[in-house]
């Protein structure tokens, strides 16, 4: 393993993956948690994105890939956004009793009582999406076939961002504010559905290993 500039800004990513997951750890929004802890967790998340775009950037410029980069960059990307839908679809982010975010009149059903508008069946179809492509690549490239990410999939992860920053700067500092939640939910959504659209678009190129394979 080398321990060049773009390995050594994933390492840091692992960090701040860590110090990302305890700060969303400590929030209690039926308690009324703090918004700096919300604050704070946007931005480990913005740092952690630059550091991902960084690594990418450099390593293709100078040539320095490695396997620990192939195997740990993808990895500790998808740890992030996995793990942000979970913590945002958990307890402590749950609506109280009675609670009604922003606008009384807003169809509340809409954020499934979830003061993120990240509900468990979303994190379910974000997780088989990433389960299922990642099995698929990982197989196809041990028989020497490529599986390259594709603009829909770098597309997918950017409403996925997107949405976790959403979530977290709405909480913190627009929690009554109607065009803010609005505006919340639509990345939320957003983000669900695009995973489910770059899922459908690899459907081909899995029908294509599997073709390769003589299976099908």
């Amino acid at each position: 393993m080398n321990w060049k500039l773009p390995n050594q800004l994933t390492v840091a990513r692992i960090g701040l993956a860590v110090l990302f997951f305890v700060l969303l750890g400590m929030v209690d929004l039926a308690n009324g948690a703090a918004p700096w802890l919300l604050n704070a967790a946007l931005v480990v998340y913005l740092v952690a994105g630059v550091t991902d775009v960084l690594d990418g950037w450099i390593a293709r410029k100078y040539n320095w890939t490695s396997a620990f980069g192939r195997i740990a960059d993808p990895f500790v990307d998808k740890v992030l956004v996995l793990g942000a839908f979970i913590m945002l679809a958990g307890s402590n982010f749950a609506a109280p009793a009675g609670h009604r975010e922003g606008a009384e009149q807003m169809a509340f059903w809409i954020n499934g009582h979830m003061i993120s508008a990240v509900q468990s069946w979303m994190v379910v179809v974000i997780l088989c999406r990433e389960l299922l492509v990642s099995a698929v690549r990982g197989y196809s490239e041990s028989q020497g076939i490529k599986f390259p990410a594709t603009p829909v999939g770098k597309l997918k992860m950017f409403l996925q961002s997107a949405a976790i920053c959403g979530v977290l700067l709405q909480t913190a500092n627009f929690p009554d504010e109607e065009w803010a939640v609005i505006g919340k939910i639509a990345l939320v959504w957003l983000a669900t559905v695009g995973t489910v659209l770059s899922g459908l678009a690899y459907v081909g190129k899995i029908r294509q290993v599997f073709r390769d394979d003589g299976t099908a």
